[in-house]
C-alpha cells in the first residue's frame, strides 16, 4: 500500500486505525506485530506480518482472531473502502509475498497471506479464475487453491461476534456496521471500549445516523491514544460542544500554543479576562509604579500610609 501515494489522503484514515486496532488485539494476546514491513531491500511494504515461533501462540491466534489458520509466518494487507482491491493489486501483493519469503529463506508450508477487504472484491473472486481460482470456506473466508494459498478476508460478509469486533468497523455496508456497532453496545463490555472508540472516529457520521448513545464511551485515555497515533485531526470529526465535554477548557489549553490561545482576540479582550492579580504577574513594584500617573501614584501613597 505505501507504494501507491497518490490517494494516502482518502486512505490513510482507516489504514492507520486498522494497523492501531490489530496492533492492540494482538497485544492483549501478548503477541508482537510488526506494521509496515519490509519485504525485501527494495522500497516494497506489507500492512502488517505477525511470527508465530510457538505452538501456543499459533493456538491462541487460531481461535481468537482474525487468522484461523495462522502460521509461522502471516503477511496481512489491509484494502478499504477507497482502495478497492483489483486484480493488479492481488499480483502486487503476491508479488511482495513472493520477495519476502525469499529474502528470508521461508518454505510455502510456513506462511500465510491473507488480503482483508472492506467490501467482497467480486472481480477478483469470480472473474480472474484463468490465473487463479477461489474457494468459500464460509462467513466471508475465502482461499486461493495455489500451492501458495492466499486468504480474502470480506468484511461486509463477516459474522457479527466479538472475535471480529476489529474487523467490523470497516465494514462498507452500513447494515452490517450498524449491527456490529449495536451488538458491541449491548454486550457493555470494557473490553469492547476501544473498539467502539475507534468505530467512532472512523465513522462519526454514520453513528450519528443511528443515533447512538456513544460518547459518553469514548474515554480520555483512548482518545489519546489515538490522538497519538493519527493525530489532532482526528479531533475535526467532533463537534466544539463534543471535544469540550469530553476534553474540559484546561486540557484543550494545554493542547494550545500562547500564539494559539490568543488569535482572535483583541488587548481589550484579553485584558478584560484578566484578574487584577494575573494583570500583575511578573511586574516589580518599581514597573507598576512608574506606569501610574501622579494622582494614581498620591491616592496609592495614601492607600499604604
Amino acid at each position: 500500500m505505501a507504494d501507491t501515494p497518490s490517494n494516502d489522503t482518502q486512505r490513510y484514515m482507516p489504514d492507520s486505525i486498522f494497523k492501531r486496532i490489530m496492533d492492540l488485539r494482538f497485544t492483549q494476546l501478548g503477541i508482537p506485530l510488526q506494521t509496515q514491513v519490509e519485504v525485501s531491500h527494495l522500497p516494497r511494504t506489507i500492512d502488517a506480518a505477525v511470527l508465530l515461533h510457538h505452538e501456543t501462540d499459533q493456538e491462541k491466534v487460531r481461535s481468537e482472531t482474525l487468522l484461523p489458520y495462522a502460521g509461522l509466518y502471516n503477511l496481512i494487507e489491509f484494502k478499504g473502502e477507497n482502495d478497492r482491491l483489483t486484480i493488479p493489486d492481488f499480483r502486487l501483493i503476491l508479488g511482495r509475498a513472493n520477495l519476502y519469503m525469499g529474502e528470508n529463506r521461508i518454505p510455502v508450508s510456513d506462511i500465510t497471506i491473507t488480503i482483508v477487504c472492506a467490501g467482497t472484491p467480486r472481480k477478483v473472486l469470480k472473474h480472474c479464475q484463468m490465473e487463479v481460482e477461489f474457494e468459500s470456506l464460509g462467513s466471508g473466508y475465502y482461499r486461493s487453491t495455489d500451492k501458495l494459498p492466499v486468504h480474502i478476508i470480506a468484511i461486509n460478509e463477516l459474522e457479527v461476534t466479538p472475535k471480529n469486533y476489529p474487523l467490523l468497523m470497516f465494514a462498507t455496508s452500513k447494515q452490517k456496521f450498524e449491527e456490529f456497532l449495536r451488538d458491541a453496545v449491548d454486550r457493555n463490555d470494557s473490553d469492547h471500549n476501544s473498539v467502539i472508540t475507534f468505530a467512532y472516529f472512523l465513522r462519526s457520521e454514520l453513528i450519528r445516523e443511528i443515533d447512538m448513545p456513544l460518547k459518553n464511551r469514548l474515554s480520555k485515555e483512548a482518545l489519546d491514544i489515538i490522538i497519538e497515533d493519527i493525530g489532532d485531526e482526528i479531533l475535526s470529526r467532533f463537534s466544539v460542544d463534543e471535544i469540550l465535554s469530553r476534553f474540559g477548557v484546561d486540557e484543550i489549553a494545554s493542547r494550545l500554543s500562547p500564539e494559539e490561545r490568543l488569535t482572535g482576540l483583541s488587548p481589550e479582550e484579553i485584558v478584560s479576562r484578566l484578574s487584577p492579580e494575573e494583570r500583575l504577574t511578573g511586574l516589580s513594584p518599581e514597573e507598576i509604579v512608574s506606569r501610574l500617573s501622579p494622582e494614581e501614584r498620591r491616592q496609592l501613597q495614601r492607600l499604604l500610609e
